[in-house]
């Protein structure tokens, strides 16, 4: 039978230990350990001189650090000197946790003063004359000739070790007001980012320095071009359209598009990348490019075979077996008889490959010579958006009612032919059998609960 092994607590001493009891006071006797030991976030403090009260504490956190606590035993022999060694190692437990001090530690002050009694000039600690001995030391409040001393509360504000770089704000050329910033990294990996508005221009032509990160991130001529030519021919895209379309890899995709076009976060064009010197403002035919936002809720049905985009990637690298109803993760149009790729779908209306909304984009009506667009709704008219989600959650709608109906007319063949001839009893087949069987209960209650369409309009993400 196994001995079950203690369970020990880790403290990591920054220092020589030469007496445990002297250690043990620094860090504020057994009951502050116990207390820190006991507590799932708690910070032990570390005092170098516990009787000062102007000792600024070390912080030690605790870490989840797995460990074992050995215990080796070397035997030599005595008889035969050139005989190797033998070592016993014994478990005798285990460890969880840790405490570790590796922040920084704040300045120490210790209250010295000249001797008013001598003049000789040497300092001696004065903390007997600055603190009372105890509660009820009236003698320290008749005290004469008590050392003046100001010691600051704390000195660093912070113990842990920041990393940020500053750089100057080199805006004003004179020199004289130089500000300081943190230079952080950017998540847009440096292309140009516009916010949608009606007076402002657009960018008209990239930044010089793309150009050499692209010779630096190794881009090929050849998959430069390919992506060209699809701006080219259509001036605005997504992104997983780009790389549906293109073939060219995540990576360099990412270095290749800032040196085509600019990217809108807000407006009707939000999350799309606009080709360089193209305003959609001035283009009744970008209505085609505005971008559609399709959010799915997950209730009974649909959450069977629609996940988040991140699971669904998940899945497919595990080399799960996708159903065959649903989208591919990486196709960037909505066909009419699939369900989308995942949860949230946005993508321009000429993804939507549905002839009822292509045709309702054709028939709006064009504007009048030198109109432009809405700052919300682009080139459509108010409400349009709302039309189009009806219609297409009716489409998913239709579809998940067609394969409910599939799944269970093979269900019930299955049972009639796993069926025993002996055991069965003739059934006179009556007049409008099938069309109650097509309008199950069961199944229309199903089909209810599945609400696939915002009533408001999605917020942007």
């Amino acid at each position: 039978m196994a001995r079950e092994l203690n369970e020990y607590e880790l403290i990591e001493y920054p220092g020589l230990v030469k007496n445990t009891d002297k250690m043990i006071a620094t860090l504020g006797g057994l009951t502050k350990v116990s207390q820190a030991l006991g507590g799932e976030n708690k910070r032990l403090e570390l005092r170098f001189h516990p009787e000062n009260p102007f000792n600024k504490p070390l912080c030690g956190d605790v870490a989840k650090r797995a460990g074992l606590l050995l215990s080796i035993k070397v035997r030599r022999s005595k008889r035969n000197p050139n005989k190797p060694p033998q070592f016993v190692v014994k478990i005798l437990g285990y460890t969880t946790k840790s405490f570790t001090f590796e922040n920084l530690c704040d300045f120490q002050y210790l209250p010295f003063a000249p001797d008013p009694k001598e003049n000789s000039g040497e300092l001696k600690m004065a903390l007997d004359s600055i603190v009372p001995r105890s509660v009820i030391d009236l003698d320290y409040y008749n005290r004469e000739d008590v050392p003046v001393i100001s010691l600051p509360t704390i000195f660093a504000r912070m113990d842990t070790v920041h990393t940020a770089m500053f750089r100057g704000d080199f805006s004003k050329e004179d020199g004289m007001h130089e500000t300081l910033g943190v230079l952080s990294k950017s998540s847009y990996e440096g292309r140009d980012t516009v916010a949608f508005n009606m007076t402002d221009s657009f960018p008209t032509r990239p930044d010089p320095q793309i150009v050499k990160k692209m010779k630096v991130k190794y881009v090929s001529d050849e998959q430069l071009e390919k992506v060209k030519k699809l701006f080219e021919e259509c001036p605005i895209w997504t992104r997983i359209a780009l790389l549906y379309e293109s073939g060219v890899t995540p990576d360099k995709l990412k270095c290749i598009i800032p040196s085509l076009a600019y990217y809108f976060s807000t407006g009707p064009w939000r999350t799309l990348y606009v080709r360089y010197g193209y305003d959609p403002r001035k283009d009744f035919n970008s209505r085609y490019y505005q971008t559609f936002d399709f959010r799915l809720r997950f209730r009974s049905g649909v959450s069977e075979f629609v996940t988040d985009r991140k699971t669904t990637i998940k899945k497919k690298l595990e080399n799960y077996e996708m159903n065959t109803l649903v989208q591919d993760i990486n196709y960037p149009y909505f066909d009419e008889h699939k369900l989308p790729r995942s949860r949230q779908c946005i993508m321009r209306y000429c993804d939507i490959r549905m002839p009822k909304i292509q045709e309702m984009l054709e028939k709006i009506p064009s504007p009048m010579a030198g109109a432009m667009c809405n700052e919300r709704s682009g080139w459509l008219p108010q409400g349009f958006d709302n039309q189009v989600r009806q219609i297409v959650s009716n489409a998913i709608k239709e579809l998940l009612k067609n394969h409910y109906r599939k799944e269970q007319i093979l269900a019930e063949v299955d049972s009639y032919e796993n069926e025993d001839p002996d055991d069965a009893e003739d059934e006179e087949y009556e007049e409008g059998e099938e069309e109650n069987y097509m309008n199950d209960e069961n199944l229309e209650e199903i089909l209810d609960n599945i609400q696939t369409e915002q009533e408001d309009n999605p917020k942007t993400t």
